[in-house]
């Protein structure tokens, strides 16, 4: 901390400080947490779209005012070892909700001012960094199958992507031969068991047409042919 206005009163009582800290929660729901400064560096490439909860955390309050500057900061250059940050936004409130949602490297900073009277008291120290948080999110990847085999077994039974990576927008739909909609979806997770109206459908070539956004940009239109195998008889359903 920095005193910037010198007192024997001041420097005699307890004075406040801040304990930032950080929840992230990914795609899939896993939740990691950090502390400055032992977290400072969220290891791991994650992908989009990433919540972050930020908390300033102040401690010792007791008598003081404060007043926060938040600032969140991304350099979407590969390979610019950090010299082409931008801001992003810029927050005055205690805690800061964020989505991360582009390709990029970020930096998280925070400042806050103390004040009692005329005392101020300033954060972070010369000697701190105002950066208290960075982390990166990863580019772009969205792959389906060609066939699945809606048959109970507990494997390739429901029609998802096989793989993704970073997707911030999703819209998927399955189509028959007469090009009428049996489903649809809007969680890159999730998918369709082969069923329409409880019954499975016949086996045989359907239609899948999605329409996604990568958080780097990437805009994915896939229009392909899926092929569905059950060894069910008793259930179909015309499709």
């Amino acid at each position: 901390m920095v005193l910037t206005l010198l007192s024997l009163t001041c420097m005699a009582q307890t004075m406040p400080s801040l304990r930032p800290e950080v929840t992230y929660t990914n795609p899939e729901g896993t939740v990691l947490t950090g502390s400055y400064p032992d977290d400072l560096q969220l290891t791991e490439i994650q992908n989009a779209p990433l919540n972050g909860i930020f908390l300033a955390n102040p401690q010792d309050m007791d008598g003081w005012d404060v007043t926060y500057d938040w600032v969140v900061m991304v350099d979407t250059v590969t390979g610019s070892m950090g010299n082409n940050f931008f801001e992003l936004v810029h927050r005055f409130e205690e805690n800061l909700d964020y989505d991360f949602i582009h390709k990029g490297t970020y930096k998280v900073r925070l400042k806050a001012t103390f004040t009692n009277g005329e005392m101020k008291w300033e954060y972070p120290s010369e000697d701190m960094d105002s950066i208290i948080f960075r982390l990166q999110i990863s580019g772009s990847r969205l792959e389906f199958p060609n066939t699945f085999t809606p048959n109970g077994d507990g494997q390739n039974d429901i029609l998802r992507a096989k793989e993704y990576q970073s997707i911030v927008e999703f819209h998927a739909a399955v189509f028959n031969r007469w090009g009428q909609r049996l489903y649809q979806w809007d969680d890159v997770a999730e998918g369709w068991d082969g069923r329409v109206g409880g019954n499975y459908v016949r086996n045989g070539a359907y239609y899948l047409v999605v329409n996604a956004k990568g958080a780097d940009g990437t805009k994915y239109r896939l229009k392909k042919t899926i092929n569905v195998f059950t060894h069910k008889n008793q259930d179909f359903v015309e499709e």
